[in-house]
């Protein structure tokens, strides 16, 4: 099973698109999960959340 993670995104939807279309030539993988840390930052926050929810990965919430 190859099992990819993101974390800790911060808002950095160009590194973010790096990383997907990477994963995407090394094959895919069985599972991707994000980690958290997705939007906080300066950079593209909401860019970074709409393609984050358009790839629908679990993602694992902060808890209190």
């Amino acid at each position: 099973m190859r099992i990819a993670v993101f974390a800790d995104i911060h808002g950095n939807v160009l590194a973010l698109d790096a990383v997907v279309a990477d994963l995407e030539r090394r094959g895919g993988a069985d599972l991707t999960i994000n980690l958290g840390d997705c939007v906080s930052g300066p950079l593209w926050p909401r860019e970074t959340f709409e393609r984050l929810e358009a790839l629908d990965l679990p993602t694992r919430a902060r808890q209190p």
